[in-house]
């Protein structure tokens, strides 16, 4: 597998729960939603409610980036080790 597609794997959970938080906030002000965590109304975008997607982006996401990132972090510097091992090993 290519290096590139191993760190893009690796900072997946981290780009993915705070990249839909950031767009939770968004359109949270956006399309002018009502209410908070606790309370939040709906909203829609059309027809369609987007009170899951906001509640998931506003709350979980912003509690799982806690878990997300460090693991992340973690996963890049086991590839960076796997590909530094490969390059010194095929050096030798």
């Amino acid at each position: 597998m290519r290096t590139v597609l191993r760190y893009a794997l690796a900072l997946a959970p981290a780009l993915v729960t705070i990249g839909w938080w950031q767009l939770a906030l968004w359109a949270y002000g956006h399309y002018n939603c009502q209410g908070n965590l606790k309370s939040l109304q709906p909203c829609y975008i059309g027809a369609v409610n987007i009170q899951l997607f906001l509640g998931i982006g506003l709350f979980w996401c912003q509690l799982l980036s806690w878990l997300a990132v460090p693991l992340s972090a973690w996963l890049c510097i086991r590839v960076y080790a796997q590909h530094h091992e490969q390059q010194t090993s095929g050096a030798a």
